[in-house]
């Protein structure tokens, strides 16, 4: 404090200082010796007692600091409460309001507390902090984004290193911290007890600490946060509720009908006074001047709900604006107060209705519950039966979409017209994206029948069928010959192809009953090598391992997209090659090989636009010169070939392809060739329609859906449905969904998610 009123004099280094300034240096030099006499206990603990911290902050215009004292209660109630440890920091030259210098007291005594517990590492049962100030105390009950920068970076760190510690209010008379705020005398210092051990009360139980509730106090509002609202008043979207109650239009024109007739007797009081001529004698039968009344108020209901702006512009002889859906249909008011169409027609000697039809808005259910009843009228109608037999009376905004909703939920439509339900293309399987030996992972399918040539001219010609095996890392193809397509055909082929290409350790085929069938006779082969009589004469082999079977969904051919792409490409070249002729066993097995070998040398990523760059990467860059190791163990890829003797050229050019593979391959698996959005309305409980390509869509039998199977990234494609015959498993794409009450709300909340 001395040293600020020294910066604030105007003198300089050498000169002398006031008076005043040098009595005060020599009475504090005089009194300096005393401190001397100050002691303290070494130990300020209690041996086997519960420990509570007790921290104290003050601030003036001079000086601001936090003391902290230690409390122990041991198992007998002795209580002993001792100074710990203090910081005082004088306040900047700056101007400061006291209530921040307040604030900047509980900044120190939170590090000094957070200090004093790290260096301590003691356990404690509480912890407690103790001001004379309600504005900071209030600032501390706040979230730090309520205040201003300044208060809120040091609410947020307070907070943050005194988060389960109690913050409380206390007198400034009986505040230790003030003694760090504004001085005093060593002779006061050495006889002051509340330094030592702190307020009185404190070495009481804490039933009698004074009571430190603290009152709202009103927090200066220059330390509060501005916040900016901006209120926007937009028109209500919520439509009439009179026009959800009913899901027919006849119904709901029919009640506002007697509604309307009610309200007419009301008023013309026919009980009172039955000699009024003008009065329309009551009826159970609604007349025509009733249902078309009741059409007209509706009308005016639902182009109140949609067209209050351009009402309002029309009344008053105004063009609607720009803004407006209705401005290109040139509209106006007719002398009942309805929105028509003024369009183009107006010399034409069609109908009033039929030249200015009324105008409905889109998305109203008016609109669809009008549209839905043409299409009832006629007989199920088609879209654009319905929209033209509708125009006639009726506009509707977005008419085509109106009249497409009404047809799709229409469940008559819908059960003669089945959609197959579609779902968003799912992830690649793990076996495609991961580097692996060629054919390690494969997919077979079969293709044909194929007919060869007899052996003499009177016999039959005998069948013959293509068995494909794909890779699924490097899309390599291997292509069999089978005689027929049961169980031992293709378990001959399969050992053939174990033979040349090595044994696959999984294996996805189609859910057809010769993979079935060869699946469980391989099942059985491997139970009998577990007998341990078998196993000693039977040699060691690979050919021995098991091989893990994946079957697709029934009737879900899709599932094996990577497969039937080959199929279609080993058929096309074949019947490009052979056309109707017939070649014997050995000559189609000839033909089918150079087919493996074109179909292996197709590029699987585009070619390359550099120059020097003359091939494109194969699946035979991976078959041809494949070793037993997936990857050579040194990557050779950044060294120069100068440098490489054959083997390890080698070993950099087979690097180079699994380079390219990972780099252009893979990057062109990760577009997604649909553009088709999650279908979250698959839902256990639907009725759906099960198709059936042999017959006609009216006769395909219905089913309910009883479980379904998400994938891993929870989108169903297969499905558990409930038939008359039976449980079946089919994937989606053989089922359509029936419409429901609701349908439309729901599917668009699940493409909102």
């Amino acid at each position: 404090m001395l040293m600020q009123r020294l910066w604030l004099l105007p003198c300089a280094w050498d000169d002398e200082v006031p008076a005043e300034i040098a009595a005060y240096w020599n009475d504090f030099t005089a009194q300096l010796p005393k401190i001397a006499n100050f002691r303290v206990g070494r130990y300020a603990l209690i041996p086997n007692a519960s420990i509570q911290l007790h921290t104290y902050s003050d601030a003036s215009e001079s000086a601001y600091g936090a003391c902290m004292y230690v409390r122990c209660i041991n198992a007998v109630g002795q209580i002993s409460v001792q100074l710990l440890a203090s910081k005082t920091r004088v306040a900047p030259l700056k101007r400061v309001t006291l209530p921040r210098l307040e604030l900047c007291t509980a900044q120190v005594a939170a590090r000094l507390y957070a200090r004093v517990v790290g260096a301590l590492q003691i356990t404690t049962t509480k912890s407690y902090f103790w001001s004379d100030s309600t504005v900071t105390l209030q600032w501390l009950r706040s979230p730090p984004n309520t205040w201003k920068n300044y208060v809120a970076n040091r609410v947020s760190e307070i907070q943050d290193l005194t988060h389960r510690a109690f913050w409380n209010h206390v007198a400034g008379t009986e505040n230790p911290a003030d003694l760090l705020s504004r001085g005093m005398h060593v002779d006061d210092f050495l006889k002051s007890n509340s330094w030592k051990h702190g307020p009185k009360w404190l070495s009481c139980p804490e039933n009698e600490w004074p009571n430190t509730r603290l009152c709202d106090y009103p927090v200066e509002g220059k330390e509060r946060r501005k916040t900016f609202v901006a209120a926007v008043r937009t028109k209500p979207s919520q439509n009439n509720p009179i026009f959800t109650r009913f899901s027919s239009f006849n119904r709901l024109l029919g009640t506002f009908a007697c509604v309307l007739r009610f309200i007419a007797n009301i008023r013309c009081k026919t009980r009172t006074q039955p000699s009024m001529v003008h009065c329309t004698p009551r009826s159970a039968v609604l007349r025509v001047e009733h249902i078309l009344s009741a059409e007209r108020k509706l009308i005016q209901l639902a182009q109140a709900d949609a067209f209050q702006p351009e009402v309002k512009d029309l009344r008053t002889n105004k063009i609607v604006s720009k803004q407006s859906p209705i401005r290109l249909l040139t509209p106006f008011l007719d002398p009942e107060g309805i929105i028509r169409v003024g369009g183009r027609l107006r010399l034409s000697d069609q109908p009033f209705l039929s030249k200015h039809p009324a105008l409905l808005p889109s998305n109203h259910p008016l609109s669809h519950l009008i549209a839905k009843s043409y299409h009832l009228s006629l007989i199920h109608g088609g879209g654009r039966l319905t929209l033209a037999a509708m125009r006639e009376k009726y506009w509707p905004l977005h008419g085509r979409r109106l009249v497409r909703s009404v047809i799709r939920s229409c469940y008559q439509c819908a059960r003669a017209e089945p959609q197959s339900t579609t779902q968003q293309i799912g992830q690649l399987p793990l076996h495609r994206i991961t580097p692996s030996r060629p054919f390690s992972v494969s997919g077979i399918d079969y293709a044909g029948p194929l007919y060869l040539k007899p052996v003499h001219k009177r016999a039959a010609a005998t069948k013959a069928y293509i068995c494909i095996f794909v890779c699924f890392c490097t899309k390599a193809v291997h292509i069999e010959l089978a005689s027929d397509l049961s169980t031992n055909a293709f378990l001959s082929a399969l050992r053939r192809f174990i033979a040349r290409r090595g044994l696959p350790t999984d294996l996805y085929t189609d859910n057809g009953k010769n993979f079935e069938g060869a699946a469980n006779e391989l099942e059985e082969v491997y139970r009998m090598l577990q007998n341990e009589s078998q196993r000693q004469q039977i040699m060691t082999d690979r050919d021995c391992e098991r091989i893990s079977w994946h079957f697709s969904p029934p009737k879900a051919p899709h599932f094996g997209g990577l497969w039937e792409a080959a199929v279609k490409v080993a058929k096309r070249q074949l019947y490009r090659q052979l056309g109707n002729s017939k070649l014997s066993f050995e000559d189609l097995a000839t033909i089918l090989a150079q087919i493996e070998a074109s179909m292996n040398s197709r590029p699987i990523v585009p070619l390359s636009e550099d120059p020097n760059d003359i091939s494109a990467l194969t699946p035979a860059h991976f078959l041809i010169g494949s070793t037993k190791h997936l990857l050579p163990e040194k990557d050779l890829h950044h060294t120069p070939t100068s440098r490489l003797d054959h083997y390890q050229r080698m070993q950099k050019v087979y690097q180079q392809f699994w380079h390219h593979w990972r780099t252009e391959y893979l990057q062109e698996l990760q577009r997604d060739t649909k553009t088709c959005h999650p279908n979250n309305c698959i839902q256990p409980g639907r009725l759906v329609v099960l198709t059936d390509e042999l017959q006609i869509p009216v006769k395909w039998p219905l089913a309910r859906i009883v479980a379904v199977h998400p994938g891993k990234d929870d989108l169903v494609r297969v499905v558990t449905l409930r038939t008359n015959r039976g449980t079946i498993t089919r994937p989606v794409t053989r089922i359509c969904l029936l419409p429901m009450e609701g349908e439309d709300i729901l599917c668009k909340k699940s493409l909102e998610q």
